[in-house]
């Protein structure tokens, strides 16, 4: 008899609570009033667009460091995001076979480490594209004497950019 009653009650308390938010139908009189539930969700969600490939050019000897960067769009529906950055060689080199050239990443002049995640970084809110522009930078730097020192080859890497709403 007690679980019946316990059921019973949880049964009822579902039933008000599910009639708590639908629609009803106004009655027959003078006067009829009806309500209805407005609702909306507004997902956590971001987007990442605008990235190129990194091309630091062809060259024999470095007199200086070689730096390329990308400017790039992140919209996120919460303005916050955090960015991973995380490299197809495990950390960040560029490889040839068993040579590789190691280099520096930053995202939006801060550095970037191979473990680490980037927190409270701010995207655009309003526009998935950014209205067509952009609204962050990364950049990689190649050091002059990493590079000389290198075997003759092509070296590369690929980096995974993996932005998430905060």
């Amino acid at each position: 008899m007690r679980k019946f009653n316990i059921s019973v009650l949880a049964s009822s308390v579902l039933l008000i609570a599910g009639s708590a938010i639908a629609a009803t139908d106004g009655s027959l009189g003078v006067t009829s009033t009806g309500t209805s539930v407005v609702t909306i969700i507004k997902d956590n969600a971001v987007q990442i667009t605008n990235v190129d490939d990194i091309d630091l050019g062809t060259h024999a000897t470095l007199g200086a460091n070689a730096v390329a960067s990308d400017d790039v769009c992140v919209f996120s529906s919460t303005s916050a995001y955090n960015l991973t950055v995380t490299s197809a060689n495990g950390i960040f080199e560029l490889q040839n076979g068993g040579d590789a050239i190691p280099y520096a990443l930053t995202w939006d002049a801060a550095a970037v480490t191979e473990s680490g995640v980037m927190s409270g970084l701010t995207g655009d809110n309003t526009s998935l594209n950014c209205s067509g522009g952009t609204n962050a930078t990364f950049e990689v730097t190649v050091d002059s004497a990493d590079f000389n020192a290198a075997n003759p080859g092509t070296y590369t890497d690929t980096l995974t950019l993996l932005v998430q709403p905060e």
